[in-house]
């Protein structure tokens, strides 16, 4: 088989997740290099990656664990199990805030919209769902970005940059007309923030969007 063109680093990090996914009660760093044999400092690189990521964390017992996210990653209808926790929560910001809440997660380079619930009004925001946008240009794209500077396009404006930066430092993000004219969307993680980690967006036309909407809906968020 031709060898060249494959990603070895890769395989060193899957081979690690492999190693730490095998020991239910975690492995200190000593264990997982005699293990697979590599050079501390490269296996720690490989382990602080994929604690970035989210799929390993590294516990006060100097252990490092797979997290619940990447149990749930591998499983085959996780995106399922991710409507099903939030819609709920969804359903109330509509019904209690009169906007569309739209869940999302970043899947390779784009930002996958896997449910949205719609308010009853006579003004609707049309669903995103089997539509594509610049992921630099949607609320949720500049969460994403935050964590996945690699994924940032090298064309991307100045102020994007900078509301990517904010984004990882507030842990929300806006598109303020970007994605569509007249149309303003804030996005949130709903849980730790991490590249893998789902997220939510709520949109408005811009002439409805007000401050004390976003604070119903940051209040309800905070319910979860």
């Amino acid at each position: 088989m031709e060898t060249r063109g494959l990603a070895t680093s890769l395989f060193k990090a899957l081979d690690a997740l492999g190693v730490v996914s095998a020991r239910s009660g975690g492995g200190r760093i000593g264990d997982i290099v005699d293990e697979m044999q590599l050079p501390r400092s490269s296996l720690i690189r490989i382990l602080d990656s994929l604690i970035h990521y989210g799929f390993v964390e590294r516990g006060d017992d100097k252990r490092y664990r797979v997290t619940s996210k990447f149990r749930d990653w591998r499983l085959a209808d996780r995106d399922e199990r991710l409507v099903e926790t939030y819609r709920a929560v969804m359903r109330r910001i509509a019904d209690e805030v009169g906007e569309m809440a739209v869940l999302g997660r970043l899947r390779g380079r784009q930002i996958h919209h896997l449910h949205y619930e719609e308010p009853d009004c006579r003004v609707r925001v049309t669903p995103p769902v089997g539509r594509s946008f610049a992921i630099e240009k949607m609320a949720m794209g500049k969460l994403a970005l935050s964590k996945r500077p690699d994924l940032v396009p090298d064309s991307v404006a100045q102020a994007t940059s900078d509301e990517i930066e904010a984004a990882g430092r507030t842990g929300y993000a806006w598109n303020r007309g970007e994605s569509e004219d007249g149309i303003v969307a804030w996005g949130s993680w709903l849980e730790e923030d991490a590249p893998i980690a789902p997220m939510i967006a709520v949109t408005w036309p811009d002439f409805r969007y007000s401050d004390e909407a976003l604070g119903r809906v940051k209040s309800i968020l905070a319910t979860l």
